[in-house]
């Protein structure tokens, strides 16, 4: 009897580890597929560095989305190969099929029992699974997951030959220091404008952050609108405002350090808050989200102390109610009535102040319309481009009109390409680039500074300063060089595609410096 349920419950835990076998390959399999159908050219480094960051503030739709197309579709499919495994399970022990076939003359007598029934269902199993699999490697080849692997078993040198530590240079402010005003616009790429603009679409979604940028200051990647490159490690948010105001790229660690838990966010590192900081500015930082989201808030309150103004303290500013969330919080056109009150008290204050602000109503996967968009497009994600360019251009001519304006210097740059899929076949061969627009910039440059350069985000970290009236040391700052200085950027010497292979891969001095070492002093 004891042996006969022993048994018994073994074929009940080998037919549920079958089930959770077919979960784990099914919730792989429809992950990979959503995750390629959401995000265009994400790199797979993103994916994780969600997973090990907090996931305070995630957009509900995205998250939504993803349980309901993905485990909650493998929960239901394994449990009903569960149940219909063990009904044809019960059946093949009971059943017998007999039948005869009359050949001529000749009549046959077959009998189907046990031994076929489990022959058809391991055969029937084995072939599942093994499609599965190979489904499975085919996606995950296409997501990038082995060459991810890859880069973390190779070192790369480039940060131990080409860094430069903020820390070892001069920087020099000028006698009157003047104020930042960062805009980094989610999304925002140069392809949004129409051909004949410099872009890569048939409309000119973005006219007046095209005309915006004719009527400044910006870099090019060609004689045209052009813009900033994307490379390793800078392909989402936090990465693009990591890599902006630091000139490295995100490199997750792999050691279970504390800085893969965010009790630090890379400490050994200075950052442009850092500098800022030192000097005597009150930073800044604003967002329509959740700010603890992927870090950011243990970012700019580690490096450079800045003040945070999030949807929460919208709530608290009465910005908008208590009980209101749209899209990620809350969108642009309270952003932007938020950042005109915060700044108005800011500048009353007579101290040189960093503001730095962040927008979304552009954010994947087909962007937010609010009741300031119009309907002029037939697709939804440019009708949010479009209603974006209006918002962000309406809260530019706000801020030439203030007093503080004249010793303010206003950049306004996307924080990395769109991961939006789908919108992109009528480019052609078209070259997506980073937006980037720098306005009140004092001094003359020469014009071959500006144009055909081939430079990333990396390089806005010491831009940034320079376009302050900031003397930096040599002209670099990390892996970026200042563009307004017109000297060679790391990859116009090295080559793009041998820079950004270097940047891929794992990085000792990174990890050593980084992410473990305390942060040096300023000199």
């Amino acid at each position: 009897m004891k042996k006969g349920r022993f048994y018994v419950w073994r074929g009940v835990v080998f037919r549920l580890f079958l089930a959770v076998v077919l979960f784990i390959l099914l919730l792989l399999l429809k992950s990979s597929v959503w995750f390629l159908n959401h995000f265009d050219e994400v790199e797979f480094s993103a994916v994780v560095y969600q997973l090990i960051s907090p996931m305070k503030g995630t957009g509900t739709d995205i998250l939504n989305e993803y349980l309901h197309s993905c485990l909650y579709h493998s929960i239901s499919l394994s449990i009903i190969f569960f149940l219909v495994y063990n009904v044809y399970d019960l059946l093949s022990k009971k059943l017998l099929l007999c039948f005869d076939i009359k050949i001529g003359k000749k009549e046959f007598h077959f009998e189907i029992g046990k031994q076929f029934f489990f022959i058809s269902k391991t055969c029937i199993l084995s072939v599942s699974i093994l499609i599965l699999c190979f489904y499975i490697k085919k996606q995950l080849v296409l997501i990038g997951i082995p060459k991810f692997i890859e880069n973390l078993s190779n070192a790369s040198e480039l940060y131990e030959q080409e860094y430069v530590n903020p820390g070892d240079k001069a920087i020099t402010f000028p006698q009157e220091k003047r104020n930042l005003l960062l805009i980094y616009m989610e999304s925002m790429e140069t392809t949004y404008a129409s051909i004949e603009a410099g872009g890569g679409k048939p409309d000119n979604y973005i006219p007046r952050l095209t005309k915006l940028a004719n009527e400044n200051l910006f870099f090019s990647d060609d004689s045209d609108l052009g813009g900033a490159n994307a490379c390793d490690g800078t392909g989402w948010t936090m990465a693009g405002l990591l890599a902006s105001s630091s000139g490295v790229n995100y490199k997750l660690p792999i050691d279970g350090n504390e800085a893969g838990e965010y009790k630090y966010f890379l400490k050994g590192l200075i950052t442009l808050g850092d500098i800022l900081e030192d000097a005597g500015y009150q930073n800044y930082f604003m967002c329509g989200s959740d700010s603890r989201y992927a870090g950011r808030r243990d970012f700019y309150e580690q490096h450079g102390n800045y003040n945070i103004f999030d949807y929460y303290s919208a709530k608290e500013d009465g910005i908008i109610s208590d009980d209101y969330y749209e899209f990620w919080g809350m969108e642009d056109q309270y952003l932007y009535k938020y950042a005109q009150e915060k700044l108005t008290e800011i500048a009353s204050n007579q101290e040189p102040f960093n503001f730095t602000m962040l927008t979304v109503d552009t954010h994947h996967p087909e962007g937010y319309i609010c009741k300031l968009c119009k309907d002029e497009y037939s697709e939804q994600y440019a009708n949010a481009i479009a209603c974006a360019d209006r918002q962000l251009c309406e809260f530019i001519g706000w801020v030439e009109e203030q007093e503080w304006y004249e010793k303010t210097t206003v950049i306004i740059t996307g924080d990395h390409r769109s991961m939006v899929t789908g919108f992109w076949n009528d480019i052609g061969n078209y070259e997506r680039r980073i937006y980037n627009c720098f306005m009140n910039v004092p001094g003359k440059f020469s014009a071959e500074c500006f144009k055909n350069r081939t430079f990333s985000i990396l390089d806005m970290f010491p831009t940034i300063l320079a376009a302050m009236n900031v003397r930096i040391e040599g002209e670099r700052l990390g892996l970026g060089t200042n563009l307004f200085s017109g000297n060679m950027t790391l990859p116009e010497k090295m080559g793009w595609d041998e820079f950004n292979r270097e940047l891929e891969l794992y990085s000792n001095y990174y990890i050593n410096n980084f992410v473990i070492k305390e942060r040096p002093q300023n000199p």
